[in-house]
């Protein structure tokens, strides 16, 4: 049975010449991996929907052989255009959404507090002018999310000391965030 729900798109793997593996982050139903053959093909009803930021509302079939399901439709809702325009804001969506996949387990996180996160902090970053404190915002409020977070350790130490491995590239996106 088809389900539907809002998601932001945290990550896009290629599947064959026009297709996509699609990692989304939903109020309902947590982390959610969705294949498309047609995802990126020219001319497909998914095609400028289905871009890394996207906040789209989907039309899913879940499998009942893994996780992977398939993705029937996306509408558009935000592109988020404001992330494409400087380096220094993608660099930091990116990051925030490879943090997201790293500490929550798909299909795991079905509370709308995992969504409202990822999806304020990139509404946020698409205008804001950049500094450190949002990465580090952002990292709070996931390790208090998490459950890990003590006052007077940084939120990242946090995450690290639990989880062991977080996506590289926070200590030269620190610095960039800072000019």
């Amino acid at each position: 049975m088809n389900q539907r729900d809002v998601g932001t798109i945290l990550r896009l793997y290629p599947l064959g010449e026009h297709g996509a593996i699609i990692c989304w982050c939903t109020p309902e139903h947590g982390i959610v991996r969705t294949a498309s053959r047609s995802a990126l093909k020219p001319g497909s009803e998914l095609a400028g929907c289905v871009d890394l930021f996207h906040e789209c509302e989907l039309v899913f079939r879940p499998s009942a052989k893994s996780d992977l399901a398939t993705l029937v439709t996306a509408e558009l809702i935000s592109p988020r255009l404001g992330l494409r325009g400087h380096l220094g804001r993608l660099r930091l969506a990116s990051y925030m959404a490879q943090l997201m996949l790293c500490t929550v387990e798909p299909g795991a996180g079905a509370d709308p507090a995992w969504h409202k996160l990822i999806s304020g902090a990139l509404d946020y970053t698409c205008t804001a002018a950049l500094r450190p404190e949002i990465l580090t915002h952002f990292e709070r409020r996931l390790a208090e999310l998490h459950g890990l977070y003590a006052p007077g350790i940084s939120p990242h130490l946090a995450l690290l000391r639990h989880f062991t491995r977080l996506p590289a590239g926070r200590d030269t996106l620190l610095p960039l965030l800072a000019q």
